[in-house]
């Protein structure tokens, strides 16, 4: 189900979006954020039924019962930590604190004392994309609580 939907900042800025009722917060929030340039980490989105509801990244918009024409309250707060999960090859998955403008370098090298693998015999993947050293992991849209896959180089050589 379509829904046409008003994000207003508090200058008084609005923005027209036309989403789907299936998507999650995060998502809407990627979408808001090409129309403001505020990025997702830094948006918190309420909306005013009979009390404010904030909403919450992992949920579905229509969970909320919202309707096209409703506004929502985009308030921008300052960066925070996010809790995302690394899996490693292994199969192990663990926890790590990162901010969003961590450079993938920064978070690589806490990986390798972590995990115990030197940077050079692994990469790290999210949703299909391969984390690159001179980008910010903002840069790859990674959702809270989101999983990073982390990959072994294969050696290779002669017997």
């Amino acid at each position: 189900m379509a829904l046409c939907l008003n994000v207003k900042l508090l200058t008084g800025e609005l923005h027209s979006l036309t989403t789907s009722a299936n998507k999650t917060v995060w998502d809407f929030k990627i979408q808001v954020e090409s129309k403001t340039g505020v990025p997702p980490y830094q948006q918190k989105l309420a909306f005013q039924k009979d009390t404010p509801i904030d909403l919450q990244d992992g949920t579905q918009l229509s969970a909320y019962g919202l309707e096209s024409g409703n506004t929502l309250l985009l308030i921008i707060k300052n960066e925070e930590s996010i809790s995302v999960f690394l899996k490693n090859d292994r199969g192990i998955t663990n926890t790590y604190q990162v901010l969003p403008s961590d450079l993938v370098s920064q978070f690589r090298e806490r990986v390798q004392r972590r995990e115990n693998i030197h940077t050079d015999q692994f990469w790290l993947v999210y949703e299909g994309n391969p984390l690159e050293n001179g980008c910010k992991l903002s840069d790859y849209k990674i959702a809270p609580n989101g999983t990073i896959f982390l990959n072994l180089r294969l050696r290779g050589g002669t017997a």
